[in-house]
């Protein structure tokens, strides 16, 4: 029975895998790749629940954990130094940064000795860890912080400055507009690629742009959403927001009007209005069609409609990926398909 029930949901698995986009770096390109761990080890499933790779790496707890490939390369901690393995499980480079993100553009972002740099795939410095804070590429820019307190701008691939450090603090692109915070004010603007300011530096907190709208805060401290020309397109009103996704955003509000310090969480459409009403004590951004949520400390999935699809039961979540999503019990990890059924159990 198990036997017929796996191989129904491979056939499943493997129609939706062919028929939909993920937002994965990779996954266009090439089938995802799933980390399991087995006594205490890592490997990684493929798409038929066959291990592809063997379970052979030491699991850490890590920030850089689930382990995920990027432009055929993952991030791997060994023994506490973080290196690169390809889709055969070679380590490809070395362990020997002290923190490791994915690739984008061809390049990684890399701490070795405390400092931020960039290297290429055969591991070498591009661009040298000469930077006290610093986020990824993306879309051909990073913004980076050369010396601790100093200002921020941001470099291109070859380390070149073409925004020159002048913001107190700087955020990543992300649809084409990118958060910034002036040295003269502590609120929160928008700049475009060639570093002008399209949105003023007006509001005490600001969340990146996503399907064309940017959560701030606004009066009360509550938050509402902009468009790209700096028009509120909704009202602030929430204690939380969150960027666009899939066409919905987490919020959050208030239990009554003389408790605004607890809250439930819910999610809006872009008109403002609640499509899941707020009942979560947490949530988290649609992916693939499904949302985390956490309740009395323990999380589940919704669907696109609001209806739990896997009950709050487990002690940690990730997103779906292919029909699958990771999740924990205690200290043991297993693979959950959309009706929140196990097809991988949990194994420690």
């Amino acid at each position: 029975m198990k036997a017929i029930i796996k191989s129904i949901f491979i056939a499943t698995l493997c129609l939706v895998l062919y028929s939909c986009k993920t937002s994965e770096t990779t996954s266009s390109k090439e089938n995802y790749l799933y980390p399991f761990v087995e006594n205490n080890q890592v490997g990684f499933l493929n798409t038929n629940l066959d291990k592809q790779i063997a379970a052979k790496f030491r699991f850490l707890k890590s920030p850089i954990w689930p382990y995920h490939f990027s432009e055929g390369l993952a991030a791997v901690n060994f023994f506490g130094r973080i290196g690169f393995i390809n889709r055969k499980g070679e380590i490809k480079i070395d362990p020997k940064f002290d923190y490791a993100e994915a690739f984008h553009d061809g390049l990684a972002l890399v701490r070795e000795n405390g400092m931020y740099g960039y290297i290429d795939q055969s591991g070498n410095f591009r661009i040298k860890p000469d930077f006290h804070r610093a986020y990824s590429f993306h879309n051909g820019l990073a913004a980076v912080q050369k010396y601790k307190g100093q200002n921020w701008g941001y470099i291109n691939p070859n380390g070149d400055f073409v925004i020159n450090p002048q913001f107190r603090a700087a955020k990543n692109f992300q649809d084409g507009l990118a958060l910034i915070q002036t040295s003269a004010h502590n609120e929160w603007g928008f700049i475009d690629p060639k570093g002008k300011i399209v949105i003023g530096p007006k509001y005490p907190n600001a969340k990146p742009f996503s399907e064309g709208l940017a959560p701030v805060q606004l009066g009360f401290k509550q938050w509402g959403y902009i468009n790209k020309n700096g028009a509120t397109v909704i009202q602030s009103k929430f204690l939380v927001a969150e960027p666009f996704s899939e066409n919905k955003a987490v919020v959050a509000m208030p239990l009554n009007d003389s408790d605004l310090e607890h809250k439930k969480y819910g999610f809006i459409n872009k008109q403002g209005q609640f499509i899941v009403k707020p009942q979560f004590d947490k949530a988290f951004s649609f992916h693939e069609g499904f949302a985390r949520i956490k309740v009395n400390g323990k999380y589940g999935f919704i669907n696109s409609q609001g209806k739990i699809v896997a009950d709050p039961i487990y002690d940690k979540a990730w997103n779906f990926h292919g029909n699958m999503a990771l999740v924990q019990l205690g200290q043991k990890f297993g693979y959950i398909n959309q009706k929140g059924i196990f097809v991988v159990e949990p194994i420690s």
